[in-house]
């Protein structure tokens, strides 16, 4: 009875042994799957941190541009508005009213002028 008791406790030890050797082997299996899987995001993932670091750079340094153009924007407008602005004094101190004629013949002149243009760029 003895010996048919131990010959249960060894076939049940191997039995145990067996199912848990398939355990490991299945969890290992998985395991294995789950960090390929994990390589393989990491790996897109490092693309595309990549991609969006060369981004960055790149609207920084379009940012960079666009400041300096801006800036140059500014001041050619600040120059151009101050030539207007003294090439308007320089006009009202022609004082035009006082010579008889000469304001109606040079609106007569522009009007001229724009009349021939329109008809230059007309079809």
């Amino acid at each position: 009875m003895l010996n048919q008791f131990n010959l249960y406790i060894i076939i049940g030890l191997f039995a145990l042994f067996i199912a848990t050797s398939g355990a490991f082997a299945i969890y290992h299996r998985i395991t294995k799957a789950e960090i390929a899987v994990l390589e393989q995001q990491n790996a897109t993932y490092k693309l595309a941190v990549q991609e969006q670091s060369r981004t960055i750079d790149q609207m920084t340094k379009d940012a960079e541009r666009l400041a300096q153009s801006n800036k140059f924007l500014a001041e050619r407008f600040a120059t151009t508005e101050s030539e207007f602005v003294s090439d308007v004094y320089r006009i009202d101190a022609l004082d035009l009213d006082a010579i008889d004629g000469l304001e109606e013949k040079i609106n007569a002149e522009f009007q001229r002028s724009l009349d021939q243009l329109r008809q230059a760029t007309s079809r």
